[in-house]
């Protein structure tokens, strides 16, 4: 075996192009702080001035840029515009040499940091970090580099899990976290605290109330833009996913359910509804409510009824608010909706409601074709019937009002009480790190009664608040309806049943009356 000789390694410093050709070293610094306070400020500027005096004080380097990020997490490098245009220059040739405080000011990821340094190196430009002295184009540079970046992740990490703890115990303490600026209908006060934005909260109103007097999600929101309503972001645009989310927020009604979603990948800031991943906190009347709880209630109660409601052929049946009648309007024979046609028979125009068997599936149904004329007509025929017999509709109403009043009704506070013993239990068990899956069936079990309680007293008000509208509406109707207003198909019917020669209306109030048409 011959003689080894080792040749030893040359220390590297900025580009490869001989001395001859580049008299000066191009160097630039990058700094960054993480947050952008007040109280970091002075260290930002500083750091641009220190850098800007340490390369110029060097008479073999020529100054190829300060690039300072301000504000910004060092996570991930998707929105550090200053790194990002300085990597750019780097690859373009206007850079030999980068100088940085440390690791953690230049990446807390561990592959984004490699990456970036091995392009770099590719290009023979040097990242000189000033807290480990260590230069990426040393021969131990990348050993050492990926020891202190690996740590720096960790850093990151350990913070990210003790920023999310901190959010637990909040949560648990029942205290809200929410951006306030970008939810409608609240602020928040010097404190901290939620409270109603009263320009906003009507918006919000408005979108409950329309939507329970039979408006679709788009149709509510092509309403605001109409009327020219802004978003809470000031966007004259609105979308039903938009309208959807706001009447699902519990947030309305006063209370508040926390830890909705949880970060998944703390490097990508990516995050993911919790579906029971973490633990959730419930917090009730944790604020004022722009929305009644029965309110609330009966728009959820009304969303799934829209959402599970099926055709004749097993599909789910898309719901439409396009007219009063729409969706109440039902065939004898098959049991199908009717739909809304622009007719033209013989020349003729016309608007017509036609079974959607007879119309979608080509198939026989002997429903008959309603002109909306005698539609209109017959339902003013029944209501009229109402008001001529108001003294006997009136003593019914009167009975039916009375039984619902003299109905027991059971409480939830012993439902309250229970749930109380229950999550002191389950800390109580967390804290010792014990098994609590029992409890938790059992909470989500009492949830759920209660909830039920709560809606079925709510269907009960309405019911009543129905029942004691209509008495008025007829007692204060002594001539008779002579003109037809949708608004009262609205508030007073909840089905049309149509036969071969007649029509039966249904009205909210539990009335029925057959109109032959």
């Amino acid at each position: 075996m011959g003689t080894v000789m080792i040749i030893p390694a040359k220390k590297q410093v900025g580009s490869s192009i001989a001395k001859e050709e580049v008299k000066k070293l191009r160097v630039a610094a990058y700094c960054r702080v993480s947050t952008d306070m007040d109280a970091q400020q002075g260290s930002y500027e500083s750091q641009i001035r220190h850098y800007t005096d340490y390369i110029n004080s060097n008479p073999e380097w020529e100054n190829a840029g300060i690039f300072a990020d301000e504000g910004i997490s060092a996570v991930t490098t998707k929105k550090r515009a200053e790194f990002n245009r300085m990597i750019e220059a780097c690859m373009d040739g206007k850079i030999d040499m980068i100088i940085t405080k440390s690791i953690s000011r230049f990446a807390r990821n561990t592959v984004d940091c490699l990456n970036y340094i091995r392009k770099l190196k590719e290009k023979k430009i040097a990242v000189f970090f000033e807290k480990e002295n260590i230069n990426t184009l040393d021969s131990k540079g990348e050993t050492l580099l990926t020891i202190m970046a690996s740590l720096a992740q960790q850093e990151s990490e350990s913070l990210s899990l003790n920023t999310r703890m901190g959010y637990q115990y909040r949560f648990q303490q029942g205290k809200i976290i929410v951006n306030a600026k970008m939810f409608l209908g609240y602020d928040k006060d010097e404190n901290g605290n939620l409270v109603i934005n009263p320009e906003q909260a009507e918006i919000v109103k408005r979108i409950f109330r329309e939507y329970l007097e039979g408006a679709s999600c788009q149709k509510i929101a092509k309403g605001l833009e109409r009327d020219g309503i802004s978003t809470v972001r000031g966007n004259t645009k609105w979308h039903d996913n938009s309208i959807r989310r706001i009447l699902e927020n519990e947030k309305y009604m006063g209370d508040a359910l926390l830890q909705k979603t949880y970060t998944v990948d703390f490097l990508q800031k990516k995050r993911d509804r919790n579906h029971g991943e973490l633990p959730q906190y419930y917090v009730e009347d944790s604020h004022e409510a722009i929305i009644p709880k029965e309110m609330f209630l009966l728009v959820q109660k009304e969303m799934a009824r829209r959402g599970t409601e099926i055709d004749c052929r097993g599909h789910r049946r898309k719901f439409s608010a396009n007219h009063c009648f729409t969706g109440l309007v039902c065939c004898s024979e098959c049991g199908e909706l009717f739909r809304r046609l622009h007719w033209q028979n013989r020349g003729k125009k016309s608007i017509v409601w036609r079974c959607i068997s007879r119309i979608d599936r080509k198939e026989k149904c002997n429903a008959r074709t309603l002109n909306e004329e005698i539609l209109k007509s017959a339902f003013l025929e029944a209501l009229n019937s109402i008001i001529e017999n108001s003294q006997e509709y009136s003593a019914v109403l009167m009975e039916n009002i009375s039984a619902v009043l003299s109905e027991n009704t059971d409480s939830s506070e012993n439902i309250d009480e229970r749930l109380e013993e229950l999550q002191q239990e389950l800390l109580e068990r967390a804290g010792r790190h014990e098994n609590y899956d029992d409890l938790a069936e059992e909470i989500f079990r009492l949830r759920e009664e209660k909830e039920k309680l709560l809606t079925d007293e709510t269907a009960k008000k309405q019911y009543l608040e129905r029942m004691t509208g209509l008495k008025e509406f007829i007692e204060n109707q002594p001539d008779g309806i002579t003109e037809f207003d949708e608004t009262l198909v609205k508030h007073l019917l909840s089905k049309v049943t149509v036969f071969e020669d007649s029509l039966l209306f249904e009205f909210k109030s539990g009335f029925t009356v057959t109109v032959k048409v």
